[in-house]
């Protein structure tokens, strides 16, 4: 970082710049990245390789070595840096803690599972982050991260893959106003069970929630949770993707807003999708009473609700 334009009060700055408060009046770049966040908290610091147990993670030269443990020290608004590959279970009930994947991309932080049937995080806390990591979703019978009642969960720019046997990426119970937001969704192929994003039994109808910038393939079913007033837009649902065994997998479920054992959803917004396959009930499309499905692209020219340009002009038909 040059020095050019920087100024302090005690006189033009030096390495290793410790005269601050500084003000710019140049363009600066961090050659380096920025070590840090504004998250008006503490941070913590986990390292799946070289952290040690019974560090403070203070730092990258003092990490932490389990997320749990980081969990555990952290209060409501405090973040958790994450890299390496880390093997599992997490229980999180405080609100507004940040997990974010330090790497330059997602599959420099490895999150999977320690035991067959592994639930990676439990989720109850609200308004949390979880960003930049990839998740190996467990075998027989696993799940990446199951959300009860956490409201305001964001989960960004993350890739959940499924593996043999593995049950859901996102399972929520109950959670609202959720935001789920350009994440790769794949191989949740599991037979009956395999879903990206599934909705289970709730009190209430989820609502609130936007869906948007993903992609889902190779899933048994992307998308089935019923909501109320949530926005979906800008998502890839393909209709082909791969089975366990490599054939072709066609996806039951696309985007389903209907379906659920609370009832009807209503009031949702799905528009600007690229819904490949059958655009219908029977293709895995199902709109709630009320929804507005509009402006999505079709590959379904034959059906008579995708217009000029393969544009849908009305909710998928029966």
């Amino acid at each position: 970082m040059g020095s050019q334009g920087l100024i302090s009060s005690s006189g033009p700055a030096a390495s290793p710049f410790r005269n601050g408060p500084f003000t710019w009046d140049q363009h600066v770049t961090f050659l380096a990245g920025v070590s840090g966040v504004n998250s008006g908290g503490s941070v913590f610091y986990v390292d799946g390789t070289n952290g040690v147990a019974g560090n403070n993670g203070s730092s990258w030269s003092t990490p932490m070595l389990t997320i749990q443990a980081a969990v555990t020290a952290a209060s409501a608004g405090d973040t958790i840096f994450l890299k390496g590959t880390f093997t599992e279970e997490v229980t999180c009930t405080k609100d507004s803690i940040k997990f974010l994947g330090a790497g330059p991309n997602n599959a420099e932080n490895v999150w999977m599972e320690n035991a067959a049937g592994d639930t990676l995080l439990t989720l109850s806390g609200k308004n949390c982050i979880i960003s930049n990591i990839r998740f190996r979703v467990p075998t027989t019978g696993g799940i990446a991260i199951a959300l009860t009642g956490a409201d305001y969960t964001i989960i960004e720019g993350c890739y959940f893959q499924g593996r043999t046997g593995s049950l859901q990426a996102i399972l929520n119970n109950g959670g609202s106003s959720c935001k789920i937001l350009n994440n790769i969704f794949a191989y949740l192929n599991t037979a009956v069970t395999g879903a990206a994003i599934l909705g289970v039994t709730y009190t209430a109808i989820p609502s609130g929630w936007e869906i948007a910038y993903n992609t889902f393939h190779s899933n048994l079913r992307h998308l089935s949770m019923t909501m109320r007033q949530s926005f979906i837009h800008d998502n890839l649902f393909q209709a082909i993707g791969l089975d366990n065994d490599n054939t072709d997998l066609t996806a039951t479920t696309k985007c389903d807003v209907y379906t659920g054992s609370a009832g009807d959803g209503q009031y949702n917004t799905v528009t600007r999708n690229m819904f490949q396959g059958d655009y219908s009930n029977t293709g895995g499309y199902k709109a709630s009473a009320n929804d507005n499905w509009f402006g999505n692209i079709s590959d379904d020219v034959a059906e008579s609700t995708v217009g000029d340009w393969g544009i849908t002009t009305a909710v998928p038909g029966a």
